[in-house]
């Protein structure tokens, strides 16, 4: 078979990519072989499968060459030279898709070449457009410091011509300690801010002393960087993550609502994020109003379409499921279902059966049509997602209880226990303990509807009230009262 390398970029060309380049390997200044032009052309009729037997390389080679025996070395050699062909096509698309990045490597090129009145043309023109841009994320301002650099480099070789250069040199003197420091500041704290909302998912090692120095300059010290909307995003999504405060939840909710234009569909993405993270753990604290506001904040996040990393992936497959079940727990329930049919088809393909039955499972508890729900849990073949496997597990053991299969729900608490023991360092400490404390009190519950205990319901009902952290409380709760009440 052909390269499964080259095969790989060229199906991911669009028709017109692949057109495009094939004007590329046929200009002599970038491949002077005929043979790599034939073996374009013959691969342009599989494009973009490139599944069929046609393309065995001894097959190929007979069509294109016709004559004398198969020779691999010399095939390698022809498939190798379109494979860098390809390679450096997109290069070329990588490079001319950035007007601000083609500016500044022509900058380089002009002051390489001391070609001084070009380069201040273009330098003015570069710079006027940097200043009319709005978002300012970390890209904008590596790209002010590679623009400065460059002015500093022209001062340098021109300043033996010049005995005025002010004009220049007050910028050149505080890029440094500006543009490269804003660029590091929005990278650091984004990834700062990723890890801390990760802990609250899996556990790992992380050392916060130097990030601690760094959020300590910024609250009590600076006056300037924190004022930048990539930065002030960023800061206050830690401190919310570190320290769980409403202002703090204010402020960046005000921002997703209100900064479309300077922060862009990533970071809206990301922040909505960490607002619905600060919900969950606030909701699991027993603090009053956060399923309803965690649901306000889904419908905002359906509004501005911020159900994918970017623009152009599928609708996140835990967030999917998320929203049906703070719709579910906020009580809309016909929302809920149109939510599902509207948006499904937006899922992956490869986990789009697992996440609708699966929220179809839901729907049907809530509406206490048990087999049902069973029904659609045993529609899902595999579940990729660990994060999934937990909450099918969970609706599992109350459909258990519910149809009243004791065995199978003691087989399946043990099952679920060795599962946990098995991934604890896939989850966080929080979420190991939420998960414990749910299968602690439903096991004792269902120990009590199947007659084999007798506890104080009523003692029992109220640690359950006072317990923080626990999954499906409200349903545990409702089992309790049911148990009291026969």
């Amino acid at each position: 078979m052909i390269s499964a390398t080259l095969l790989s970029i060229l199906g991911k060309f669009t028709v017109k990519e692949y057109k495009d380049f094939g004007e590329f390997v046929k200009s002599p200044f970038f491949n002077k072989s005929e043979n790599v032009k034939k073996l374009y052309n013959y691969l342009k009729k599989f494009h973009p499968e490139f599944s069929d037997k046609k393309l065995e390389k001894k097959y190929v080679y007979k069509k294109i060459f016709s004559k004398g025996a198969y020779n691999d070395g010399y095939m390698r050699t022809v498939i190798h030279n379109l494979g860098k062909l390809a390679e450096d096509f997109l290069i070329y698309l990588n490079l001319t898709k950035d007007e601000l990045n083609r500016g500044i490597r022509l900058l380089e090129e002009l002051n390489e070449r001391k070609l001084e009145k070009v380069f201040l043309k273009y330098y003015s023109e570069i710079e006027e457009y940097l200043e009319e841009t709005i978002y300012h994320g970390s890209d904008y301002y590596f790209k002010r410091y590679q623009l400065q650099n460059q002015m500093e480099i022209y001062m340098d070789w021109s300043k033996f011509k010049h005995k005025d250069y002010k004009n220049y040199t007050d910028k050149t003197i505080t890029y440094v300690n500006d543009e490269l420091t804003s660029y590091y500041l929005t990278k650091v704290l984004n990834h700062f801010r990723f890890i801390l909302d990760k802990a609250n998912y899996q556990q790992f090692e992380y050392n916060y002393e130097f990030m601690d120095h760094v959020l300590s300059f910024l609250v009590t010290r600076d006056n300037h960087y924190r004022n930048k909307p990539k930065i002030k995003l960023h800061l206050y999504e830690i401190l919310l993550l570190k320290e769980n405060k409403d202002e703090y939840y204010k402020i960046l909710k005000e921002m997703l609502i209100n900064e479309k234009i300077t922060l862009n569909h990533s970071d809206r993405y990301s922040l909505h994020n960490v607002l619905q993270s600060y919900c969950v753990r606030q909701g699991f604290s027993d603090k009053k109003n956060f399923s309803s506001e965690r649901f306000k904040l889904y419908k905002i996040c359906l509004e501005q379409k911020l159900y994918a990393a970017t623009e152009h992936l599928y609708f996140d497959d835990l967030m999917f499921g998320n929203i049906v079940i703070s719709g579910i727990s906020s009580g809309e329930l016909d929302w809920t279902e149109k939510f599902i049919k509207d948006y499904q088809h937006e899922l992956s393909p490869e986990n789009k059966e697992m996440v609708v039955n699966y929220c179809q499972a839901r729907m049907c508890f809530e509406k206490r049509n048990f087999r049902e729900s069973r029904h659609h849990l045993n529609l899902i073949r595999s579940i990729k997602h660990i994060q999934y496997k937990m909450p099918v597990k969970d609706l599992t053991l109350m459909l258990n209880y519910e149809l009243s299969d004791f065995s199978q729900a003691f087989y399946n608490i043990d099952s679920y226990r060795h599962f946990l023991s098995n991934n604890k360092s896939s989850l966080s400490d929080m979420r190991f303990e939420r998960i414990g404390n749910f299968l602690k009190n439903y096991s004792k519950i269902l120990k009590l509807k199947e007659g084999k205990s007798r506890i104080d319901m009523k003692k029992f009902e109220d640690d359950m009230v006072e317990t923080n952290n626990l999954l499906e409380k409200k349903w545990l709760l409702n089992k309790i009262k049911e148990l009291r009440q026969n």
